[in-house]
């Protein structure tokens, strides 16, 4: 069994969204995807510089809309990607309590006011503070932030410098130990995102490893998303991570409607 749902993508009602809603579900139908969720940007941290991109009110009425239009063909759920939602709390639960999203992937995309993606940070911070900052900040989102499932836990991986080797998580084994328990005490999902394999890279966000401790520690929440910017990168990646929940003792992974949880076979 394949894995049938893309929990991770973007229209162009994110700012960095390449493509409509209707074309990135016709993709997804020829991936031979049966549910998407479309995780639109919500990035309303007042230094990030596409705070104001963002509208609800656009966007949340045409995906219902498409919903609707293509049901039975494909199952859509409306959903959101939202950037460091402890450090703006009081915004997000006004946008949750006025419309009806099924599904909130929460994501630390930030080092302070530093985006992890940012080469420059490279070049007057050693690699070892920038993954020690950023894993305090995953600590931070999980213990105080509103979501369902943890976006790309160790996103520093996609950016490292390709000449100071692949990341490892063992030497940050206790904070990600930390930041698995919480999952587990809250009971939130945890995203196995396949972006960094389109970069090159062998493993997921996530890796083998980390899945393993979060098993180990009770955890059977997971959501799968290929982070697609575009229609050709939906559901890329999915058999390599379908081959490590099977590795990590994962049979099944979990769905969203109107933010309640269900675990399906894969």
């Amino acid at each position: 069994m394949s894995i049938p749902c893309d929990y991770h993508m973007h229209s162009r009602f994110s700012s960095d969204g390449q493509a409509t809603i209707p074309e990135m579900c016709e993709a997804a139908i020829r991936a031979g995807l049966r549910e998407i969720c479309l995780t639109e940007h919500v990035d309303w941290i007042p230094w990030d510089k596409t705070r104001d991109f963002f509208n609800p009110a656009a966007y949340v009425p045409v995906a219902l809309e498409y919903k609707n239009r293509y049901e039975g063909r494909l199952t859509i759920r409306v959903g959101l990607e939202i950037s460091e939602p402890h450090l703006v709390s009081d915004q997000i639960k006004i946008l949750l309590a006025s419309w009806p999203i099924d599904f909130v992937l929460g994501s630390a995309h930030w080092i302070d006011q530093s985006g992890v993606y940012f080469t420059e940070l490279y070049q007057v911070h050693s690699v070892d503070e920038i993954e020690r900052e950023y894993f305090k900040r995953v600590l931070e989102l999980v213990r105080d932030g509103e979501f369902d499932s943890l976006g790309h836990l160790d996103l520093v991986k996609r950016y490292r410098p390709i000449e100071l080797g692949p990341f490892d998580a063992a030497p940050h084994r206790e904070i990600i130990h930390e930041i698995l328990r919480i999952l587990v005490s809250r009971d939130k999902a945890f995203e196995v995102n396949t972006s960094p394999l389109r970069r090159g890279l062998d493993s997921t966000c996530p890796g083998l490893e980390v899945l393993k401790w979060y098993r180990d520690l009770g955890g059977e929440k997971l959501t799968i998303g290929s982070d697609a910017h575009n229609p050709e990168q939906i559901a890329t990646g999915f058999d390599t991570a379908l081959e490590m929940l099977r590795a990590a003792g994962f049979k099944r992974i979990v769905r969203f409607e109107r933010r309640q949880p269900e675990l399906i076979e894969v």
